[in-house]
């Protein structure tokens, strides 16, 4: 009986073990590398449990059946645990656990920025260069004027036109990309939940939204073959997933997803490899994913298609830039002296040059409150980094001065965008209210933060700076207000949804019919009724080929 037991014992013991492993793998997905600090933690939690049942149910005396007599002089046998005697294989076992974690204990010190300082600040080359000389001057056309969450605002209201609209929600991925030159900010429908994915996943994903953040345009734009892997998908569609079982050893991040120049999904996970031990990874090279095929392929960084736009996080060009200018003089000097010692600000923000997408930040002292002492510029596709020498007030100095121009509207500044005009350095900012939606623009001088420019229409505002045509900002042409002569089609219908966004100075109006969703742009020659449209109203209205409806009217029964 005794052996039997124990025999149960350690096999219940073996099942647990090999369950617990499969389950942590499964849903970790540690890379099967030495190098990779997941690994080492994967490994050293499996090899622990295993020592603790080995202990347990493996050593002769953990188990014992103890025979005792009852009052009624009847022998009752039980079984109980008693103190465990280790082998001595367990013992060394136990013992070399031990030494495996404090050696990677004391790799992580000797590699830490104190012993390793100088080697951090060396990881990446800056160039310096001259803002108002070597900065390229705007392209007014492909400014990003729309913040992520104004992004979302509008692409969201999309989602009513396709069907099975209560299957399906938008990801909160939102990526900004450069599609032809333009900006946008690119996100996939996803599966709202596990029994919405089992209802659909054999149909896939059909669709995804990008939104222009310069004219404020949205589309959802319908793909020719379904999306069968992204991160909504459960078991080995699941984009990290399938990627982790196809290469197994590969240290790679968060896949993300983007579209190339002809609308094809794609998911773009980057390639890691640790430069100091097993830390601060940097990247190597990129994993494209084929969201509609599976299929996927390993580049290096020279050979990364040209259409990829984000092989680099923010956080690794941060961290990065960060160590640069921190530890040239060492890692004691940042402790005491601060000699040359200079920090990134607390906000960043992309920008769209030609068909890269840049990260920027602004660069200031250790010691320094508001002011900066120039601009970092980084490729966020081949982290070429680039310092713009230019004595300035930081970002959220520019918010807090932009937000006083209106402070008694309450209205609250956005992550400010770096712009050139006329040669000038410029905070471009939005200003929202308490709903979220754009009330108005500020530009701030850059170099004279109290100087500031607030106009609620943004063409206007440019304008006014640069002394060139801006309409193109509004994104709108002027048949939006009624005016052309392309062909219409006359709409009528109910209004079953409602909602609304500033865009370019203007409040635009969505309205959600009949599965369609329609757009009135509100102008002074608007009807006095259109602020106070419900639910319920019936309307009509000219549509044009913008999907815009003119001479728009609500209908009284």
């Amino acid at each position: 009986m005794e052996v039997v037991m124990k025999k149960r014992m350690i096999i219940f013991a073996g099942v647990f073990f090999i369950l617990e492993v499969l389950v942590y793998y499964w849903y970790q997905l540690p890379a099967l590398n030495i190098w990779s600090l997941d690994f080492w933690i994967f490994f050293l939690q499996s090899a622990g449990l295993a020592w603790i049942l080995l202990a347990l149910f493996g050593s002769k005396s953990a188990v014992q059946k103890v025979t005792k007599v009852s009052g009624r002089q009847r022998q009752v046998e039980t079984y109980h645990f008693s103190a465990i005697r280790l082998p001595t294989y367990l013992t060394w076992l136990g013992r070399i656990w031990l030494l495996i974690v404090v050696a990677l204990m004391g790799l992580t010190v000797i590699n830490s920025h104190i012993f390793r300082a100088k080697d951090y600040a060396q990881v990446i080359t800056v160039k310096d260069a001259d803002f108002k000389a070597d900065f390229p001057n705007t392209d007014v056309s492909k400014l990003a004027l729309l913040d992520r969450a104004s992004a979302e605002k509008i692409g969201d209201t999309y989602l009513g036109t396709i069907d099975k609209v209560s299957q399906f929600g938008i990801s909160d991925d939102y990526r900004q990309i450069t599609i032809g030159q333009q900006p946008f900010r690119v996100s996939p429908l996803e599966y709202k939940n596990f029994w919405k994915w089992l209802s659909n996943h054999k149909d896939g994903i059909g669709y995804y939204v990008k939104v222009n953040q310069t004219t404020g345009k949205a589309e959802l734009a319908k793909l020719s073959k379904a999306m069968h892997y992204s991160d909504s998908e459960y078991l080995m569609n699941d984009t990290m997933r399938h990627l982790r079982f196809q290469y197994p050893t590969t240290i790679f991040g968060k896949p993300s997803f983007e579209v190339d120049d002809e609308g094809n999904p794609y998911y773009i996970a980057t390639i890691y490899q640790p430069r100091f031990g097993l830390s601060s990874n940097d990247p190597i090279g990129a994993i494209v994913l084929d969201a509609v095929t599976g299929e996927s392929k390993k580049y290096d960084l020279a050979n990364i298609p040209d259409w990829v736009d984000r092989v680099y996080s923010a956080s690794n060009v941060i961290s990065r830039v960060d160590d640069h200018y921190t530890y040239q003089n060492g890692f004691w000097n940042t402790v005491f002296s601060q000699t040359g010692v200079k920090n990134t600000t607390d906000s960043y923000n992309y920008i769209s040059i030609g068909s890269d997408i840049y990260l920027y930040t602004g660069i200031t002292s250790a010691t320094a409150d508001s002011s900066n002492l120039g601009f970092i510029l980084v490729n966020m596709r081949t982290r070429e980094i680039t310092n713009y020498k230019l004595a300035s007030a930081t970002e959220t100095a520019a918010q807090k001065s932009a937000e006083g121009e209106v402070q008694e509207k309450g209205y609250k500044a956005t992550a400010p965008s770096l712009v050139k005009l006329a040669d000038k350095a410029y905070y471009l900012v939005s200003l929202k209210d308490d709903a979220g939606l754009v009330k108005s623009y500020a530009l701030v001088d850059a170099e004279d933060y109290q100087q500031v420019l607030v106009n609620n229409d943004i063409a206007t505002l440019i304008s006014q700076v640069s002394g060139v045509d801006a309409s193109s900002l509004t994104g709108l042409a002027n048949t939006s207000n009624g005016e052309g002569t392309e062909q219409t089609e006359n709409i009528t219908g109910k209004v079953e949804a409602l909602g609304s966004q500033m865009i370019g100075g203007s409040t635009i109006y969505y309205i959600q019919s009949g599965g369609k969703i329609y757009k009135v742009k509100a102008t002074e020659d608007s009807i006095d009724q259109l602020p106070f449209i419900k639910v319920g109203d019936r309307f009509a209205g000219q549509l044009d080929k913008k999907n815009y409806l003119k001479n728009f009217t609500i209908i009284r029964e």
